[in-house]
């Protein structure tokens, strides 16, 4: 079924407040944060967007706009679960400091280590160079989504074992040698996976529980399995090219090959509260959240700046920034931090392939609670 953009404009918004947390919130911080979405969600056609801040030790803000199903006429709410993309990725760099402060894994230590057998060229690789993006492992290819390829394309096949998930790309040539270059790969974050389940013995679903949704209390935060039913989830939607006038529902994929790096589920309180846990003592040390907030530097320049999962820069005034975005079919995400200013934002939208920058939007709602 084709929705046309005129009638998705006509859609009102839905919004859940996160009551408590909205007295906190500077006066006028609410209604500039309103006008970046309504300008968002007016200049790309997504059916709905949920929006979190939080600052200095709490929820301050958290609504949600549009329609969950469009063709349902569901609005909205703070409650509903989106696909996160590649903002998965920041869990995992969590999980793999959790594991490092534990002693369970040695991020300098070559991954053959935990994971005998690999292919000669990974070996030596290590933890520290996959989750920065330093592993030479390319990233999707025009193979990945050609339905023709030998099993499909990758986001229709069955995935049984890891060994599957590896196959999509653990015997293609490296881009680079191991710590040469910093390259994004979604498939650095797959093989990051698997060897942190070789090095505890543990499926990644169960790590992800041990160490970072059940310690943080977050609960609408997990692994997208196919063909399960989940509460509170949106539809997800993708635009007809090229004129970007309709959009229609995305067909089912299976995002079980890539849950470190793009297959999870949640909601955007959730996973401003995650980031949260970064902001301050507890959850980890201030070594390990020092590292994780600290550029990799490659030996050869280029690529991006990350530390472990999360990219590094500065904002325009100036204050140091860490952030996160991701594209998959049926989601578009952002997740962003001003470390210093104890404060996160995440938008999480339910349209996929579409060409928007989410970070602008993301740091005008930051400015907005720290004017």
């Amino acid at each position: 079924m084709k929705i046309s953009r005129r009638s998705l404009l006509a859609v009102p918004a839905a919004l859940t407040l996160a009551g408590p947390g909205l007295a906190r919130a500077k006066t006028g911080a609410a209604d500039r944060a309103r006008t970046v979405i309504a300008e968002l969600m007016a200049r790309a056609p997504f059916p709905a967007a949920s929006v979190s801040v939080w600052h200095d030790g709490g929820l301050v803000w958290s609504e949600a706009f549009g329609m969950a199903d469009l063709e349902a006429r569901l609005p909205a709410t703070s409650d509903d679960r989106f696909r996160l993309a590649s903002v998965s990725k920041v869990m995992t760099g969590a999980l793999v400091m959790r594991l490092a402060e534990q002693g369970v894994i040695d991020l300098d230590a070559p991954i053959s280590r935990y994971r005998p057998g690999l292919p000669v060229a990974h070996q030596n690789t290590t933890l520290r160079q996959l989750a920065s993006h330093q592993a030479g492992i390319r990233h999707y290819i025009p193979r990945d989504v050609d339905p023709a390829a030998p099993g499909g394309a990758i986001d229709s096949r069955a995935y049984r074992r890891t060994e599957d998930r590896l196959a999509i790309f653990i015997n293609d040539p490296l881009i680079a040698p191991p710590g040469e270059v910093m390259r994004y790969s979604s498939f650095g974050y797959v093989l990051l996976g698997a060897v942190l389940e070789s090095a505890t013995g543990k499926r990644f679903p169960r790590l992800l529980s041990d160490e970072v949704t059940r310690p943080l209390a977050l609960a609408s935060i997990a692994p997208e399995v196919r063909g399960v039913p989940v509460v509170s989830r949106v539809s997800d939607y993708q635009p007809v090219y090229p004129a970007l006038t309709d959009i229609i529902r995305c067909p089912p994929i299976n995002p079980s090959y890539k849950w470190p790096a793009g297959g999870l589920l949640g909601a955007a309180p959730d996973v401003v509260r995650f980031c949260g846990a970064l902001t301050r003592p507890g959850y980890l040390g201030p070594e390990a959240r020092g590292e994780m907030f600290t550029v990799n530097r490659a030996r050869t320049p280029g690529g991006g700046n990350f530390g472990i999962a999360w990219e590094v820069d500065t904002d325009g005034q100036g204050r140091r920034r860490a952030w996160h975005a991701g594209s998959i079919v049926g989601g578009r995400s952002i997740v962003m931090m001003l470390p210093d200013e104890a404060l996160a934002v995440t938008v999480l939208t339910n349209l996929g392939q579409i060409d928007v920058d989410p970070l602008q939007p993301a740091q005008r709602i930051a400015d907005a609670f720290l004017a």
